[in-house]
């Protein structure tokens, strides 16, 4: 199956040749990824005609077919970031979910009826900072090392404090959140409510 950036070549070349149309075919791994490639797919999948910018009738046209192609190189390296589990600009905070698992502390801010974030993942060897505002993400920091102050935490695990609690709770009620959002945030809580209890 050829990769994420061989398909990409393939739909750029695509747009600049002087073929009528180009078919690809959105395919779903026998792992559940999803991949875009020429040949039929093997299992699930959807055939996608994308059409060369050259000899189009008019402006839209061309636009119309940059979009595709836009839309399906963002779609790659969206399950790529979920496969690899780092965040990405633009995943949604249900994304972030699925690509990163439950957060180590949400700080959370609510100013003129927005909702900003600020979504640390600490890992044995390295620190993520996700912002998020609205519920998407909008700028991520990377720290490699160990994280700030753990020579002082248990090594093993630092449960959240009641005001930490209090301040998730809080952010899970924001109206700006869709249901879906609100579900992830729930079950964070709760992990965060069972800490210490285990």
């Amino acid at each position: 199956m050829p990769s994420f950036s061989n398909v990409t070549a393939l739909l750029v070349g695509a747009l600049i040749a002087a073929a009528p149309a180009w078919a690809i075919n959105k395919c779903m791994g026998a792992d559940g990824k999803v991949v875009f490639q020429d040949l039929p797919c093997a299992g699930q999948g959807e055939k996608i005609d994308v059409r060369p910018a050259s000899g189009y009738a008019d402006e839209q046209d061309a636009q119309d077919a940059k979009a595709v192609v836009q839309k399906l190189q963002a779609d790659n390296q969206m399950a790529e970031a979920i496969r690899t589990h780092e965040p990405l600009v633009g995943m949604t905070r249900a994304q972030l979910q699925e690509a990163m698992g439950t957060p180590t502390k949400v700080n959370a801010n609510n100013y003129g009826g927005v909702q900003d974030e600020q979504v640390i993942y600490e890992r044995p060897n390295e620190t993520w900072y996700v912002y998020t505002r609205a519920g998407v993400v909008t700028s991520i920091q990377h720290r490699p090392g160990p994280p700030i102050g753990a020579h002082t935490r248990n090594a093993e695990h630092r449960c959240p404090t009641q005001h930490e609690i209090k301040d998730a709770i809080t952010s899970a009620g924001s109206i700006a959140l869709s249901a879906e959002e609100k579900a992830a945030r729930w079950r964070v809580i709760r992990e965060m409510q069972a800490c210490g209890r285990r």
